[in-house]
């Protein structure tokens, strides 16, 4: 055997295993509350710094920018670790990059929100 074919047969293949249409519906309006649930929580954020700070300028914000996301980043994980499991999201399965993606999403849409107030 040339070394090329010793290669492919140590790939293993990988099995798929099919969803039911149950567990597609099911799969999806999952991932429809992560994506609205960050959503929320950052309105939340923006409108708590938008009526504490005002306009983020001058004497009344004094906080550098990385910390206010730091503290939206960390709260925002424990809000949402303790509300999925109520709107019937399974927290248990989640990984770390499902972590990462919701808390992406939260900064993002924080900063879409604040912005839009502040202007």
């Amino acid at each position: 055997m040339t070394e090329k074919e010793t290669k492919i047969e140590k790939v293993k293949e990988i099995e798929v295993i099919p969803k039911t249409p149950a567990e597609k519906k099911r799969s999806l309006i999952e991932g429809i509350k992560k994506t609205v649930a960050p959503a929320f929580i950052s309105a939340f954020f923006a409108l708590i710094f938008k009526f504490k700070f005002g306009s983020a300028s001058g004497d009344t914000f004094n906080l550098p920018w990385f910390y206010v996301f730091l503290l939206v980043i960390l709260v925002s994980y424990y809000i949402q670790k303790l509300a999925y499991p109520y709107i019937g999201v399974q927290v248990k399965v989640f990984e770390t990059k499902d972590w990462l993606y919701v808390e992406f999403l939260t900064v993002i849409y924080f900063w879409v929100f604040w912005t839009l107030l502040l202007n």
